[in-house]
């Protein structure tokens, strides 16, 4: 391998890598002292060295290491400097006045194919500008340079990527290339032929990454002589249709079984009775929880029992309209996250018992402010019975918006090492949340008692059970890039519809039929040995099955774990 044992190469090498990796930061209330004064400052406060600083308008903007030091810097956010509480923001944003970014993202675009939505990375290492700056010479390098590579793809707008080329480089496993799974996870079509892959094992940390994977390419590596290959290759990519030009998969089956069999609601009522009773309640308790909580405290016995917890996990960028810089100074110090609090004797400090202890807390969190009327479609809530107590069970989720600050703080009883993040403790701003909250209530002559109050406090994020429409991929869409990639006889098959005969099922399972005539064979087989397995009803089953998301072992665990509330009526008679 070219430059392997060149000294000066590799330092080369080791420059531009640490270029790669290093991560904007933008700060922001340093005016009152200069650059060098921030910088120098920065430095001696948290042993971090920001470099490359420029100013844009009101902000100071400069790069650290890599990602672990942009962390570590964050946590000096709001640290007084020159009479100023300096604001630190982690970009994330990439150097691009990098000359390896500048060459790499150049790279990028002459290998994608706009039309055909396909990135061409067939045979990297003798790309000749590559060559020529000592990229991809060696696995080492062709490792790290791929995920710089990727983390460059992930944000560029412009790269809207269906196919990937990767054949004829010299691969033994993925262990390299795992990060083409974050940068490009709705892709359709991939082609590892010409490689050296030889291990089912090797390809395990793509399994289940690849959710609209319908075509692969994998000839010419010695995996295809194994006798498990097919079934393997299916295991780690669920919705994959054809494989080395053959179908392995009935493409309209399967997206029958990954589409739900009844719409998606985002309300769900056990009956009208429990509809009704429930919107009453859930109505007049958001409006006096967002105007005068005292008065819902009526509502609660001395037995009565409420706990909040936060969790201030940020979410995913990629989630839509996920708030990545959250707020939870008013919520930590009576959070009962289990996760988070370090003795039983904080847990049970954080279960607020009777109106009294109750109405503590509730004094210890902002003032709010719920739509659900005005925005109904940004809440689901589900209704059932509850047993246990002769009432029913409400589950609630949405968003609110923080209006104005407690009325109080709570700080009594905050466990040492609870740790919800860098500055999560200190950072007290009025924003928006998302929430999950579970009633249980119980009816008397005059109304319902709150048996039980749950409330769980999570960064914004949008509705989840509000979907954005879908065009449904087709073979002859998604297999055009595919025959760009120079491989032999990549071509859609016409056979793709054809049918898989349904398995037979117990006597004693009867469904009615128009749910089976819409269930796939795989889920009348899941559900057939459910059925024989749990000796449940035909009822029961399919509401297994379906609870689970149609995943055997998921369901037959929620099985066992709850076989003490199964009544008996739900068992085969």
């Amino acid at each position: 391998m070219n430059g392997f044992h060149n000294v000066n190469n590799l330092g080369s090498l080791a420059t531009q890598q640490m270029m790669t990796n290093r991560v904007e930061v933008v700060i922001t209330n340093w005016e009152n002292g200069s650059i060098n004064d921030l910088t120098s400052f920065l430095s001696r406060q948290s042993r971090i060295a920001v470099r490359d600083v420029r100013v844009e308008g009101n902000a100071a903007i400069g790069y650290v290491a890599n990602k672990k030091e942009a962390e570590a810097l964050n946590k000096f956010n709001g640290i007084r400097f020159a009479g100023k509480s300096l604001k630190i923001q982690v970009t994330g944003g990439v150097d691009n006045s990098s000359p390896t970014v500048k060459l790499l993202k150049a790279f990028l675009f002459r290998r994608y194919d706009p039309q055909t939505k396909m990135l061409n990375l067939g045979s990297i290492h003798t790309d000749a500008e590559l060559v020529q700056k000592g990229l991809f010479t060696t696995i080492s390098t062709q490792s790290k340079m791929f995920a710089a590579m990727m983390k460059l793809a992930s944000s560029e707008s412009n790269l809207v990527v269906e196919s990937v080329n990767l054949s004829d480089n010299n691969l033994k496993d993925i262990n390299g290339i795992t990060t083409l799974a974050q940068t490009f996870p709705n892709l359709k079509n991939l082609c590892l032929a010409n490689n050296q892959i030889a291990r089912y094992k090797s390809m395990e940390p793509w399994k289940n990454k690849f959710k609209k994977l319908r075509e692969l390419l994998m000839t010419n590596n010695p995996i295809v002589n194994e006798r498990a290959y097919k079934n393997e290759m299916l295991k780690i990519f669920p919705k994959l249709v054809m494989l080395d030009n053959i179908v392995v998969r009935d493409a309209q089956k399967l997206d029958a079984i990954y589409n739900f069999p009844f719409k998606s609601k985002p309300f769900f009522f056990e009956n009208n009775e429990l509809g009704s009773s429930s919107t009453e309640f859930v109505t007049n308790f958001l409006n006096l929880w967002d105007s005068d909580r005292s008065q819902l405290l009526q509502l609660y016995t001395p037995q009565s029992q409420f706990s909040m917890c936060s969790d201030a996990s940020v979410p995913p960028s990629s989630v839509k309209d996920a708030d990545q810089n959250p707020s939870f100074g008013f919520y930590l110090s009576s959070s009962r996250n289990i996760t988070k609090i370090s003795t039983d004797t904080s847990i049970q400090q954080k279960l607020a018992t009777g109106p009294e202890g109750i109405a503590e807390i509730f004094n210890s969190l902002p003032m709010t402010k719920h739509y659900l009327l005005e925005k109904a479609e940004s809440y689901s809530m589900q209704t059932i019975s509850y047993g246990q107590v002769n009432g029913f069970m409400i589950i609630l989720h949405g968003f609110f918006e923080e209006t104005t600050k407690p009325m109080n703080v709570n700080n009594k009883g905050r466990p040492r090492r609870f740790n919800h993040g860098s500055n999560a403790s200190s950072d007290k701003r009025l924003s928006k949340k998302s929430f999950d909250r579970v009633w249980v209530l119980v009816p008397t002559n005059y109304g319902v008692i709150v048996a039980s109050d749950m409330l769980t406090v999570r960064p914004y994020v949008s509705a989840a059970w509000i979907k954005v429409p879908d065009t449904p991929a087709t073979i002859n869409n998604t297999a055009v890039p595919m025959q760009q990639m120079n491989q032999p006889n990549f071509v859609p098959n016409t056979t793709m519809n054809q049918q898989m005969s349904p398995p037979i099922l117990a006597p004693t399972l009867q469904l009615p039929p128009e749910i089976q005539a819409r269930l796939s064979p795989i889920q009348l087989e899941l559900l057939n040995k459910l059925h024989v397995d749990t000796k449940l009803n035909s009822e029961y089953t399919y509401m297994l099955a379906e609870q689970s998301g149609w995943n055997y072992d998921v369901a037959f665990k929620g099985f066992q774990s709850s076989m003490g509330q199964i009544p008996r009526e739900a068992y085969i008679q």
